[in-house]
């Protein structure tokens, strides 16, 4: 059969398909010009099919459409073909970011050869189609020759970037590199990084490595990558600066990412719900219970170890802490399993509104999913005269609490101080919490069901981020109630202002001003209504406090 036609705007994604087999890039295009062919439109099997034509084409228009990189070649462009093979004339290519000469003999089939080159600058991008998950932008400068068969095609030169960038998505969050600079050498079915930099986080990063080519496709590969002064958002809500040592190899459907993180800074400023931050734990494992949907998470392995000393820095409404870590993940970039152990070193935590001072603070996560941190805690406060010490052991969902005071008081006295400021008494005053049977680590939670929920609707409303009801409902040293109302904003890290009430008809108003400078030292300035009834009355006052504490 002999066809001879005029194409006018003709797809040729059927071509490509033939041409690039297997290959991941997405390539279409359309043609207009004049169209001679002749041969066999059935084949031995009986099948209709051009694949036994041979012929030409002059082409007056021709765009090639190469993932979202689109491509017009110089008119007019000259094309030979036959089953094996088709030979392009030398032209040139152009398009955004592109331009580039393309000329030579590519095979189509068994017995053809390959014999073309491609030099010029080169869009990055049509190099998108590699993983849906990764994203490349920049222009390389490309001089290479393919040669061999169409089975083992063979590829020779050199592709150079300046000024490329390249993202990648991980879980539900995107790493970008930019500034990238280097050199690709390729050798056959090898492709070798000569150098490669860049910038990721604002830190510097050098890759070396290559990988071994399956045609026009991406092999096997192993990479290189040093790292300094990196800053990502990992792990999730939080804000990492470190020096990475890896190696990450393997091939486009899996791949392996093992090596050393050093942690210089890991800062987490999130506030937490306790209440909440323990129901959560009880459902979900604190390591998977926000990692979002990712292909290249799921076939990414971990083999990391994560080493930082005093690296740890936690700022939020429960810790002002600096501690340590030693940890090993393993597993799925989408479901990691951390294990080692957490340590801190110094700093404070706010309980009910007293800072207490870190005396020892480890927390031992197991090397299984879905494993609950092991907690060890033991810190320790002035409250009125008295040094109070409270330990937290066990199981996050279920800690334990020991708390015991210097001078030595009852367990229901240490834990009024803790809960409401004050000691209990013989009476009606003893500490309800204490008396409930529910253990002391559920007394000192008990708030958290009561102020908390209010705390956060306040917040919402007047900018409050303390709302409380002082739990004891009875009377101290009398029989009527003396619940009191607390209202506060922190308004950063060392400064808050508090507005504390009685809920009676004589009301005991106090407004406080405190200032911390460190641990140790602090400033209050306090202003007091005295209470007034129909037998006596006191002045008001104010006062000037300089906190200072000191261990001997």
């Amino acid at each position: 059969t002999t066809i001879e036609t005029t194409l006018t705007g003709a797809d040729l994604t059927p071509l490509f398909a033939t041409l690039l087999p297997g290959a991941n890039i997405s390539v279409s295009g359309r043609a207009t010009g004049a169209l001679r062919a002749a041969g066999n439109l059935i084949d031995d099997e009986d099948e209709f099919g051009i694949g036994g034509l041979r012929g030409s084409a002059s082409f007056t228009d021709l765009v090639i459409q190469i993932e979202d990189v689109q491509l017009t070649a110089e008119a007019p462009l000259l094309v030979q073909f036959s089953p094996q093979e088709i030979l392009f004339e030398k032209t040139r290519f152009t398009g955004p970011g592109t331009n580039i000469v393309f000329g030579g003999t590519a095979a189509l089939g068994a017995g053809g050869r390959q014999n073309f080159t491609v030099d010029g600058e080169l869009n990055l991008r049509v190099l998108n189609g590699f993983s849906p998950d990764a994203f490349v932008a920049g222009t390389a400068r490309v001089g290479v020759r393919v040669g061999g068969t169409f089975t083992e095609p063979r590829i020779n030169g050199t592709a150079t970037v300046a000024d490329a960038s390249f993202s990648a998505l991980i879980t539900d969050e995107r790493l970008s590199a930019e500034n990238i600079n280097g050199t690709v050498r390729f050798t056959a079915d090898r492709a070798q990084i000569d150098t490669l930099t860049g910038t990721l986080g604002g830190g510097r990063v050098s890759v070396s490595g290559g990988a071994v080519l399956s045609g026009f496709t991406l092999g096997q590969f192993r990479l290189n990558v040093n790292g300094d002064g990196i800053s990502v958002p990992f792990p999730n809500d939080f804000r990492s600066t470190v020096d990475v040592n890896l190696v990450v190899q393997g091939n486009t459907q899996a791949q392996i990412i093992s090596g050393v993180i050093g942690a210089r800074r890991i800062e987490y400023t999130e506030d937490i719900d306790l209440a909440n931050f323990v129901n959560r734990r009880e459902e979900a494992d604190l390591t998977t219970a926000s990692a979002g949907e990712s292909a290249f998470a799921s076939n990414v392995q971990l083999d990391l170890r994560v080493e930082g000393r005093d690296a740890l820095v936690v700022r939020n409404n429960l810790a002002d802490a600096v501690g340590s870590v030693a940890l090993q993940i393993r597993g799925t970039a989408q479901e990691p399993i951390i294990a080692g152990r957490i340590t801190a070193t110094r700093g404070t935590l706010t309980f009910r509104n007293d800072r207490y001072e870190i005396v020892r603070a480890l927390i031992d996560l197991p090397a299984r999913r879905d494993a609950d941190p092991i907690l060890n805690i033991q810190a320790e406060a002035e409250i009125k005269g008295y040094r109070v010490i409270i330990g937290l052991n066990g199981p996050l969902s279920q800690p334990t609490a020991v708390v015991r005071s210097d001078p030595a008081l009852p367990q229901t006295d240490v834990v009024a101080l803790i809960t409401t400021g004050n000691l209990a008494s013989s009476d009606q005053s003893a500490s309800t919490l204490a008396q409930t049977g529910f253990g002391t680590a559920t007394s000192l939670l008990t708030d958290s069901l009561i102020n908390t929920p209010v705390q956060r609707a306040t917040d919402r409303l007047f900018g409050l981020n303390r709302f409380e009801i002082d739990p004891l409902i009875a009377g101290r040293g009398g029989a009527s109630p003396t619940a009191r109302l607390t209202v506060g904003r922190q308004i950063n890290r060392d400064l808050s202002l508090t507005y504390s009430t009685n809920v009676t008809n004589d009301r005991n108003q106090v407004v406080a001003l405190e200032y911390r400078v460190s641990d140790r030292l602090s400033f209050v300035a306090r202003y007091e209504q005295g209470p007034v009834n129909t037998i006596r009355s006191q002045n008001d006052n104010f006062s000037m406090e300089i906190r200072f504490r000191k261990r001997f």
